[in-house]
């Protein structure tokens, strides 16, 4: 697994460890991979680090609440939304997009767009 976080000579990899708490390679959640991966997909580092939070919300939240005698152990008590939705202004990374396309009647057969 490789494992990289260097905050005097950042790169990409850096900043998306830096926003989800990754830094410490004996607790790693993700390989210096995976986080490329999560940059290629999303277009941008700061896409990748809500990809990755969303990820390990998925993560966690798979994993069942359990008690033990005196231990009790609640994995759902962070607020995954609103730690996503600060990142998502923190970062500007928008939730929605939008584009115009022409639309047809469906009783009308077109399939042509119309002459403006």
């Amino acid at each position: 697994m490789t494992f990289t976080y260097d905050p005097s000579s950042p790169t990409d990899i850096t900043r998306v460890r830096f926003h989800i708490a990754d830094t410490v390679q004996a607790e790693a959640m993700y390989t210096d991979a995976e986080i490329t991966f999560q940059i290629a997909e999303t277009g941008s580092w700061q896409g990748a680090v809500i990809a990755c939070l969303q990820n390990a919300q998925t993560r966690i939240e798979l994993e069942p609440d359990f008690d033990a005698d005196w231990l009790t152990v609640r994995r759902r008590k962070v607020d995954w939304e609103k730690l996503i939705r600060q990142k998502r202004v923190e970062l500007g990374v928008t939730t929605i997009s939008t584009s115009a396309k022409p639309v047809y009647r469906a009783d009308s057969l077109q399939t042509e767009p119309p002459e403006w």
